[in-house]
C-alpha cells in the first residue's frame, strides 16, 4: 500500500468511526438505546461518559473524516477510540497487564475512568513511537510500562510515561 493509498483508508476508517459516534450520540439522545447492538452498546457507554465532547459528536461538518491539526485541537474521537480500545482489553483480559494496573489503580482511590485514562497515556506514547519510528508497536513495553505503573502512585504515572520516552533512567527513582 503506498502512500496515498494509506492516507486514503486513514480517512475513510475515520469517516466511518465519526459517523458510528453520531449516528450512536444521536439514538442515546433520542433515548432509544434498545435499537443498539450489544456492540454499539458498549461504544454508547463510553460515549456518555464522554458529554464534554457532545459539540464534536453533533458537529456534521466534521464528519468528512478530515484530520484535527495535530498539538492544536483535541481530538475527542481519538480519545474515544482509544478508550474502546483499553474497554476490549479489559473485556478480554489481554494484556492482562491492562486489567492488573486498573485494578490497582482502583485500589488507590482512582476511579476506573481516570485508571483507563492513564492506561491510555501509555498506550498513545507507544502509538506515537511506532508511528514516527514506522515500527510495529511495542507490546513488551507496553506491558512493562504497565507493570512499573502499579508500584508507583497515581500521580507520579505521567512522570513515569515521560522517563521511559525521554529515555531517561531516573524512572527508577519513582519506586
Amino acid at each position: 500500500m503506498n502512500e496515498s493509498d494509506l492516507k486514503m483508508y486513514e480517512k475513510l476508517q475515520r469517516i466511518i468511526f465519526r459517523k458510528k459516534v453520531h449516528r450512536i450520540w444521536n439514538i442515546m439522545k433520542s433515548s432509544k438505546p434498545d435499537q443498539l447492538t450489544e456492540k454499539d452498546k458498549k461504544l454508547a457507554n463510553i460515549i456518555v461518559e464522554h458529554e464534554e465532547y457532545s459539540d464534536h459528536f453533533e458537529n456534521t461538518d466534521i464528519l468528512d473524516g478530515s484530520e484535527y491539526e495535530a498539538g492544536k485541537l483535541f481530538n475527542p474521537f481519538f480519545h474515544i477510540s482509544t478508550h474502546q480500545i483499553i474497554e476490549d482489553q479489559l473485556a478480554a483480559n489481554s494484556p492482562i497487564e491492562t486489567a492488573l494496573f486498573v485494578e490497582e489503580m482502583q485500589d488507590k482511590g482512582v476511579s476506573r475512568h481516570e485508571a483507563i485514562h492513564y492506561v491510555i497515556m501509555i498506550l498513545i506514547h507507544l502509538i506515537h513511537a511506532a508511528a514516527t519510528g514506522r515500527q510495529p508497536f511495542d507490546t513488551e513495553r507496553y506491558k512493562r510500562l504497565l507493570t512499573e505503573g502499579r508500584d508507583v502512585e497515581p500521580s507520579e504515572i505521567e512522570k513515569l510515561i515521560e522517563a521511559d520516552f525521554s529515555g531517561n533512567e531516573s524512572r527508577r527513582n519513582l519506586h
